[in-house]
């Protein structure tokens, strides 16, 4: 097979390849930019699995400004340049329990939130029970609810610039634009089966690259072909460790596995009545919600008349070092014996609601739960967006731009500025987040 040569290979076309991709292509026009996937077309892995909700609501002023400012370019594409990507502002509404609501560092989130501008709105029980129809918020004199550890929701924390959008219509928004000023055709269906590491300069000795050499990775090797470039984007999650290990990079991310379930209202008026809750939203519908107890959420899905049921599980789910062929497939019995017990006590309008659909991916976890964006011997890796790549992506594919153009600032949607280097291993400056679903 003959070798190609470019001047950046993106491996990786979910929404932060695809958005690094764009900005890279954007401010250097003049580069020969491959965007390559393994998928037969963009944003159909973990993306396309995601719950694609967004929100500016994280403790770490580092998140805050990540999601901020993408949230807002968001709000840019579909109202200005008309490209819809179904970002409809539900809100988020934590359900908290009067103890967790008094913890220390529930407290100090909404202390960071209101030094950075962040707008939210607490709630007590008699508005809650009020706003939303059938919400259980008194558990006294319940078994069950006692043997399940469930706590009741004695305070709602809701920030009303949140919601939900369609991960798709945002790949495609991207990766369209891209398209439109890249001189290279993307490319799909393109298995890389190891990053192609060679020493600097060659001298075709037997066996290098030697340790006393020079080296850096210089490309890619495909079941199509091996492929060169000056830098090698990776954008592919929870797949990095694959290709990283066997050059002796440390990508200090590992992935675990997350399942969403789809319940439709249809004929159960309760259902309808939930989906529809006034006095959150312009929308008339319940916000995105997270449960007080087991890490149980639901977001609205106006479209199709239903909700998305999902849970952060965290103690008791494994991590994985290197995304498997399971963490793809979803377990019905997770639901049953897991999730719904929880959502059918806080919510009995879900009672006898059963699935018609689910689907399951991998979340790529960062130590501190903020992104990297770091270079290292020839490749830009940006990775380990912890379950909020899509709502941190516009942010992200900004700072991968700047850090291969070697600019000491990234200046993210709106005008504000970020250190390039503020996501890197080397000089990282972020605060650690200790609100993660």
């Amino acid at each position: 097979m003959s070798e190609e040569t470019f001047d950046v290979i993106i491996v990786g076309a979910g929404v932060l390849g695809v958005a690094t991709a764009y900005y890279i292509q954007l401010n250097s026009p003049e580069k020969k930019i491959l965007l390559i996937d393994r998928n037969l077309a963009a944003g159909q892995a973990n993306t396309a699995m995601s719950a694609a909700a967004v929100r500016n609501m994280f403790a770490s002023s580092t998140n805050q400004i990540l999601t901020d400012t993408s949230i807002k370019y968001f709000e840019y594409v579909q109202n200005e340049l008309g490209h819809e990507l179904f970002f409809e502002k539900t809100g988020y509404l934590w359900l908290l329990s009067e103890s967790q609501f008094k913890q220390e560092s529930v407290q100090l989130w909404m202390q960071r939130m209101k030094a950075s501008g962040v707008h939210y709105k607490v709630y007590n029980k008699k508005e809650l029970k009020e706003l939303i129809p059938g919400l259980n918020v008194d558990f006294s004199g319940d078994e069950e609810a006692e043997l399940m550890h469930l706590q009741e929701a004695d305070f709602g924390l809701f920030g009303g610039d949140c919601g939900v959008l369609d991960p798709t219509r945002l790949v495609e928004h991207y990766f369209e634009e891209f398209k439109k000023i890249t001189h290279v055709k993307p490319r799909f269906g393109v298995c890389v089966k190891k990053l192609l590491l060679e020493a600097v300069p060659k001298l075709d000795l037997p066996g290098e690259p030697h340790v006393w050499q020079q080296k850096k990775v210089t490309g890619v090797i495909t079941d199509k072909g091996t492929m060169r470039a000056k830098t090698v984007v990776l954008a592919t999650g929870a797949w990095a460790n694959e290709l990283l290990d066997p050059v002796g990079i440390d990508s200090m991310t590992k992935a675990k596995k997350r399942q969403l379930f789809v319940i439709h209202a249809e004929d159960n008026p309760k259902l309808h009545d939930l989906l529809d809750t006034k006095g959150f939203n312009e929308l008339g519908c319940i916000p995105f919600t997270i449960l007080p107890s087991a890490g149980v959420y639901f977001r609205p899905q106006l479209q199709e008349r239903g909700f998305w049921i999902g849970c952060g599980d965290k103690f008791g789910r494994g991590y994985e070092y290197i995304q498997t062929d399971d963490m793809m497939v979803p377990e019905s019995a997770y639901y049953e014996n897991s999730m719904y017990p929880v959502l059918a006590k806080y919510l009995p309008a879900f009672e006898s609601a059963r699935p018609v659909n689910s689907w399951a991916g991998g979340y790529c976890y960062s130590p501190d739960r903020i992104p990297f964006v770091y270079e290292e011997c020839g490749v830009l890796v940006v990775n380990g967006a912890s379950g909020s790549g899509i709502m941190k992506a516009d942010a992200l594919g900004r700072i991968a731009d700047a850090l291969y153009r070697g600019e000491p600032e990234a200046e993210l949607f709106g005008g504000k500025h970020v250190s390039s280097k503020m996501l890197s291993i080397k000089d990282r400056n972020v605060e650690i987040e200790s609100v993660v679903i």
